[in-house]
């Protein structure tokens, strides 16, 4: 007995001196999971077991996601902050300043993902692994990156973890793609692709109201009854409507129960329910917090069957499902039940994040942590409510993600404040590299009746593919902003993949230099939208260009990846609504875009020398169309709901039974059919 605690007591100290002096090279393998055994390691004052040196090849450029924060440099951020950092060497990163639209954007630390662009012209992708006992994290200091790891409470750890993914790859997708690859494969988490979920077209298919940027906290039945009263008289076909947080049955920012405030419903849910048409506003979600609320749950809670399953944080007066499994699943279904039982149709969930720092200092936060979240993803899955998270975005919540198909991938939407709103368009889309491998990406509400940016918050959700939503005060709706997001039902018409940057504008400060960012998304039928945005800080118009380099990279953002699209045979035709002018694409295609404004543009296969473009009145023309077949005479395709149609011809005007077409220039033609609900097939000659 003795001789074995001794070797015990030497594996420990001999383990614990190598983990933290040994640095992780990162070599020529294509891919890599790093693991290590742990031996009864107990966690630092920070929670923390492990600290590695990452020694990186040498490399042209990077961009780094970290959590930024107001507060200052190391400060824990709660909400939707993981945001992309461009940087040439780690003493630049580590010296980073943000420009005016980031502010006080400064925190450097805890990043979650890293990609670098190196000389050969590769890409290599990096992401701190997390599992049931550890979640790990990215930190400079010293010109050095570190990987740092642990519970971030006080248990001592065993058994083999996990430490860092890499991988290469020849574009930024195929290396993310490659990365997560491996997250998917490695045993340790439970997020599954993006191609294995059904994306949660009921409700977020379809165009919907949310009531918090005007409301915030100061909703109650009458108000909620009279936006959709409101709502249901709109010409803009709302199908949803989501009851946001200031509801709760709380005192002092904790949960008492899942119930409601009863001087704001005193008839509880069913009034809300009751207005509910399947012809008009059919769904209605709610917000949940993750942990309860703000500050967990009150010692004061009412909901006895859960009393042995709840257990103090180090916030006095807060309680959270205790770090069993089954503690998660009694609070998660009753959570989730709660909400299916009162006729809500889907559910948001938000401050994951937040209730990770309510664990910090106890037993075992990480694997909390863990148990909460494959206990909500199992209560939706199960109960058939659509979850939307909200507040979850670091790995502690992304490499969990199993049924879930949505997560925010901004912070909110806020309409006083403009570069907030700038900072938040390009957060978004800079994340869906490394998010819509597991998820599509919210952008949050918006509002319809703010001049100053609504063009560019418009542009923004009509390419990025995910829910589209406003928050206006129903009244003040302006409905020709979003008649063109939808059909007359009310479902969106939606890209095929989340849209992502250009590989050139990860590498970019997107509001300090004069450079727009462009971002891209396939489409059926291999046609690719693009969106230019200029939010330079100079208020200078600038000058954005779209050549056919750019085409292939958006076979990559689908799942399954079958690589970058060829180059059609034919060549590629540009559309540009804003002119509704199209242009052979035999090189590049040159544009303006105005301060803090965006344009979209369309990349379409010319096969046999036709094009359908689509829609005329759409954000997104070509979502509408889906060809069946071609010849040189013929074109056949099936519209979605019939509308106004676009159509090119090369070699002479087309031609349709009942419908005339009129030459807008340049083989493009406009058919003005009119809007009727219902799929149509058609067939143009010539």
């Amino acid at each position: 007995m003795k001789v074995t605690l001794m070797l015990s007591l030497i594996l420990l100290s001999f383990t614990s001196a190598t983990l933290a002096s040994k640095p992780i090279s990162i070599s020529t393998k294509a891919s890599q999971l790093v693991e290590t055994p742990l031996h009864k390691i107990k966690p630092d004052n920070d929670g923390m077991v492990l600290t590695r040196v990452i020694d990186l090849p040498k490399f042209k450029q990077g961009v780094y996601y970290r959590p930024f924060t107001a507060f200052g440099r190391g400060v824990v951020a709660r909400g939707n902050r993981v945001e992309a950092i461009a940087f040439t060497s780690l003493s630049e990163l580590q010296d980073y300043q943000p420009s005016k639209s980031r502010k006080d954007h400064i925190n450097i630390q805890q990043g979650q993902y890293i990609l670098l662009e190196l000389y050969d012209g590769r890409y290599l992708a990096l992401l701190p692994m997390a599992s049931e006992k550890v979640y790990g994290q990215f930190f400079v200091a010293q010109e050095q990156l570190l990987l740092k790891t642990g519970n971030f409470g006080t248990a001592t750890i065993s058994g083999k973890i996990p430490l860092l993914i890499w991988a290469y790859g020849d574009s930024p997708y195929s290396a993310t793609q490659n990365a997560w690859q491996q997250v998917f494969q490695s045993g340790y988490v439970a997020a599954a692709p993006r191609a294995f979920k059904n994306y949660p077209e009921q409700p977020y298919g379809y165009l919907g109201w949310c009531s918090w940027e005007h409301y915030k906290k100061n909703i109650s039945e009458d108000i909620i009854s009279d936006a959709f009263h409101t709502l249901d008289q709109s010409t803009a076909p709302f199908r949803w409507v989501m009851v946001d947080d200031g509801y709760l049955d709380a005192k002092n920012s904790k949960l008492l129960s899942f119930g409601v405030n009863k001087k704001k419903f005193a008839n509880g849910w069913k009034p809300i329910m009751e207005l509910k048409n399947e012809e008009k506003i059919k769904w209605v979600g709610i917000w949940r917090n993750f942990g309860g609320y703000m500050g967990g749950v009150s010692n004061d809670h009412t909901m006895s069957d859960l009393k042995p399953y709840l257990s103090p944080t180090v916030k006095k007066g807060s309680l959270l499902p205790n770090g069993t499994k089954q503690a998660s699943k009694a609070f998660y279904d009753k959570m989730v039940s709660d909400t299916k039982d009162n006729g809500f149709d889907f559910i948001k969930v938000d401050f994951h994040t937040r209730t990770f720092d309510l664990y910090k200092g106890t037993t075992d936060p990480v694997g909390a942590m863990r148990h909460n979240n494959e206990a909500l993803e199992n209560a939706t899955h199960d109960m058939n409510l659509p979850l939307l998270n909200c507040i979850a975005q670091p790995n502690i919540n992304s490499l969990q993600t199993k049924y879930s198909a949505l997560t925010r991938s901004s912070p909110d939407y806020n309409q006083a404040d403009k570069d907030k709103n700038k900072s938040n368009t390009y957060q978004s889309f800079a994340n869906h590299l490394w998010m819509g491998q597991t998820v599509w990406g919210d952008l949050d509400m918006f509002h319809t009746h703010d001049a100053r940016d609504v063009k560019p918050m418009t542009v923004a959700r009509a390419i990025a593919g995910g829910p589209v939503y406003i928050s206006d005060e129903p009244s003040k709706i302006k409905p020709e902003v979003l008649l063109p997001f939808a059909y007359e039902d009310g479902k969106l018409l939606r890209t095929s993949a989340p849209a992502t940057l250009l590989p050139e504008s990860f590498f970019i400060h997107p509001f300090r230099d004069e450079q727009v960012f462009r971002v891209i998304a396939p489409m059926q039928d291999g046609v690719a939208a693009i969106a230019l945005f200029n939010f330079t800080e100079s208020g200078k118009a600038l000058t954005g260009n779209i050549n056919t380099k750019d085409y292939p990279f958006a076979g990559e953002l689908l799942q399954p990846n079958n690589g970058p699209w060829d180059l059609p045979k034919d060549g590629l035709l540009l559309f540009d609504p804003a002119t509704q002018s199209v242009h052979n694409l035999t090189q590049s295609f040159t544009t303006n875009v105005a301060n803090f404004d965006a344009k979209m543009v369309f990349l379409y296969p010319k096969v046999n020398g036709w094009a359908v473009i689509g829609r005329q009145d759409k954000y997104l023309p070509a979502a509408a169309v889906t060809l069946t077949s071609v010849t040189n005479s013929q074109i056949s395709f099936t519209l979605e709901e019939s509308g106004p149609l676009l159509i090119w011809s090369q070699n002479g005007a087309p031609k349709m039974a009942e419908h005339s077409f009129k030459s807008l220039g340049n083989g493009l033609y406009l058919a003005n059919i009119p809007v009727a609900i219902g799929r149509t097939q058609l067939t143009v000659t010539r």
